[in-house]
C-alpha cells in the first residue's frame, strides 16, 4: 500500500468516527431528560391529552413523527404490524396541523388502536425542544414509572427500531 492510499484509508476511517461521534452526541443531547416531556397534544378526535393522562404502572413509548415523512410512515406500518406494542402505551405527536395528523391517522386507522394515542402539539415544540429533536421519527421508550429506558436511533430501518421497542 503506497503513501496515497494509506492516506485516503485514515481520513476515511476519521469520516467514520467523526460520524459515529456525532451519532453518539446526538442521542445524549436527546436523552438529558430522563422523564416524559410535558405534553399537552390535540388528539385527532378534537380532545386533549395530556403525559398526566398515560396510564400508571405501564411503560410508554414517545414517537415524534411527521405525517408527510416517508420514513415515519414506514415506521408506523412496521409498528402496527408487530406485537412489541401491545403491552405498551403509544403516543404518536406531530407539531405538524391537526388536519394533516388527522389524514395521517385515518390512513393507518391508529387512533382505533386502544393503546395508541395520536395528536399534535402544534406549535408550540414543547416535545420537540425538550428532547432537542432534529430528525424523524424520534422514538423514546420509558419504563412504567416513566423514566426514560432509551433513545432509539433515528437512521435505523423501521424494522430495526421495532425490534428495540
Amino acid at each position: 500500500m503506497d503513501h496515497h492510499q494509506k492516506l485516503k484509508l485514515v481520513i476515511k476511517n476519521c469520516l467514520h468516527l467523526i460520524v459515529a461521534l456525532l451519532a453518539y452526541v446526538t442521542i445524549v443531547a436527546q436523552s438529558s431528560n430522563k422523564e416524559i416531556a410535558p405534553f399537552k397534544i390535540r388528539l385527532t378526535n378534537g380532545e386533549g391529552y395530556t403525559y398526566n393522562e398515560l396510564e400508571k404502572d405501564k411503560p410508554v413509548i414517545l414517537v415524534y413523527f411527521s405525517p408527510t415523512c416517508d420514513h415515519c410512515k414506514s415506521l408506523t406500518e412496521a409498528m402496527l404490524k408487530s406485537n412489541k406494542i401491545s403491552n405498551s402505551q403509544v403516543v404518536m405527536i406531530s407539531f405538524e396541523d391537526i388536519r394533516q395528523v388527522k389524514v395521517f391517522d385515518d390512513e393507518y386507522k391508529i387512533s382505533s388502536r386502544k393503546n395508541i394515542k395520536i395528536g399534535s402539539e402544534g406549535y408550540t415544540f414543547v416535545v420537540q425542544k425538550y428532547y432537542n429533536i432534529e430528525h424523524f421519527p424520534f422514538v423514546a421508550t420509558f419504563d412504567k414509572n416513566r423514566k426514560l429506558k432509551k433513545v432509539i436511533p433515528w437512521n435505523l430501518t423501521p424494522e430495526q427500531i421495532v425490534s428495540q421497542l
